[in-house]
């Protein structure tokens, strides 16, 4: 009879112990997801930056140029800068 209730209790923290096992897998599998989508946002972030940084320099070069005049450029960097 003994024995029959250790062999319970002993199955029974087996399987608490496997529950703990898959819930912190788990979390570490979504934590990893999460931080994949993080860095993808991060790059398109920077690439949005990179592109505008070059749309503003060949706003700024079309300027020097005279080609655009100085309300045409304000206007066009207001749009771009979405002001």
């Amino acid at each position: 009879m003994i024995t029959s209730i250790v062999y319970v209790l002993i199955g029974l923290i087996l399987c608490f112990v496997l529950y703990i096992a898959f819930r912190a897998i788990n979390t570490g599998m979504e934590a990893k997801k999460a931080n994949k989508n993080l860095d993808i946002s991060k790059e398109n972030n920077l690439d949005n930056q990179e592109d505008l940084v070059s749309k503003l320099n060949e706003l700024k070069e079309l300027h020097e140029k005279k080609v655009l005049n100085d309300e045409e450029f304000a206007a066009a960097k207001k749009k771009l800068l979405g002001e």
